[in-house]
């Protein structure tokens, strides 16, 4: 159920990558997401909602979905949409009870007349059975369970320095480094997704040639020496005199810049529509 290949794509068909979720076995690319993957392979149930289990599909590729939650091993909460393929990997979703085509928790949004928001503080709270009623509700709407005989795992921080930090590798981050850059700055550019670029590259209206600008900006960086980019990277915060945590799969780098330019875009967040719960 593959798209057809097109140019820049992310993922590198010539690497499978084996992984199952609820024990069933599916395969995906080297360079897919866990979303990805599974959405290529014609699986539509991807999650269940917070608190009325009802079916959830694909919301966001950016690190927006909190609908399509994963459990790997003792790695909680992973959001499906962000989240890398691995080789191997064995997935489960959170806040199920039982399979997720079949959650025994789906009977409850036929009561979503009868249990409106917050009525568990009206109904419930200040009363004696409130802390019974308490582990019923999170045990409903729990996400993930930790796994207390897991080792302990311990990762490396390190400082760095920077004149300008640039959070976002979108047309705009880009372009104020290379500006900053240009200036005689030394730039560091941080950005969350696997690859840079952004909106540049799938905002493009059916017209391929629309990606070129973003490509042309970057092939100007790779070629400037005084910009580091650091991909799959989350800037974490933002402290007090411009000091940033950037955080990658193996470290923590305590970041301290004499400034930082935002650049990390904007999204919809529809919060408002029918049977969102």
């Amino acid at each position: 159920m593959r798209l057809p290949h097109i140019p820049g794509e992310w993922i590198d068909r010539s690497r499978p990558l084996a992984f199952s979720l609820e024990g069933k076995d599916y395969s995906g690319f080297a360079g897919d997401t866990v979303t990805s993957a599974l959405w290529a392979a014609g699986v539509r149930t991807l999650g269940r909602s917070f608190k009325y289990h009802r079916r959830r599909g694909v919301l966001s590729a950016a690190n927006h979905d909190i609908n399509a939650m994963m459990q790997a091993g003792p790695a909680l909460n992973l959001r499906a949409d962000a989240t890398p393929l691995a080789q191997g990997m064995a997935l489960s979703p959170v806040n199920t009870f039982g399979a997720l085509g079949s959650d025994a928790g789906r009977w409850l949004d036929r009561l979503s007349a009868f249990l409106p928001v917050g009525f568990y503080y009206k109904a419930f709270h200040g009363r004696r059975v409130f802390p019974l009623w308490e582990r019923v509700f999170r045990r409903l709407t729990g996400l993930g369970r930790l796994d207390f005989s897991a080792p302990r795992v311990r990762t490396h921080k390190r400082y760095d320095f920077c004149d300008v930090l640039v959070v976002g590798a979108g047309p705009s981050g880009i372009a104020a480094a290379l500006a900053a850059a240009e200036a005689g700055a030394e730039v560091v550019v941080a950005d969350e997704n696997a690859r840079p670029g952004g909106s540049g590259l799938y905002q493009l209206a059916g017209d391929a040639t629309s990606a070129q600008p973003i490509r042309d900006l970057l092939k100007a960086i790779a070629g400037q020496p005084r910009i580091r980019l650091r991909c799959g990277t989350l800037a974490a915060g933002y402290y007090a005199d411009h000091w940033v945590p950037l955080v990658d799969a193996e470290r923590m780098t305590k970041m301290r810049a004499r400034s930082v330019v935002v650049a990390t875009g904007a999204f919809e967040q529809p919060a408002v529509f029918r049977n969102n719960d």
